[in-house]
């Protein structure tokens, strides 16, 4: 009997070694990039949905804007020196346009708080450094 459960421990104890070995931390990669931020992602994927109607979201956007007049790319966005992640939030909560504005301005996207703190988190990780 005793052969048996040592058996078994040895088994259990392999099992667990190999289970730890299977644990990814999500740290920093090897290739330096930052690691996955859920939030980002989602305001990402918001952004190709919505906003890319309009503007220019991410530099590997399929198609371009389909609204004629120039709006800012999310880059441009990005990198303007008053630009706060707090300040986006607050811009997206509010409408923008209506039917006497000429030419249209920025419509209601209509966003609920947490899309908005995701699209606002999207938008400021495309900062420079």
């Amino acid at each position: 009997m005793m052969p048996f459960s040592i058996g078994w421990s040895r088994l259990a104890l392999n099992i667990f070694v190999c289970s730890l070995s299977c644990v990814s931390v999500d740290h920093k990669s090897s290739a330096g990039t930052p690691p996955r931020d859920p939030v980002r992602a989602e305001g990402e994927q918001i952004a190709r949905q919505i906003c890319s109607v309009c503007h220019v979201v991410a530099i590997d956007q399929e198609l371009p804007p389909r609204l004629g007049t120039q709006t800012p790319s999310f880059l441009e966005i990005a990198n303007r020196p008053a630009t706060t992640a707090k300040g986006l939030q607050e811009f997206l909560k509010t409408t923008h346009w209506d039917s006497k504005t000429i030419p249209i301005s920025m419509p209601n996207s209509m966003l609920i708080p947490d899309q908005r703190v995701a699209v606002s988190r999207y938008i400021m990780s495309l900062r420079a450094p």
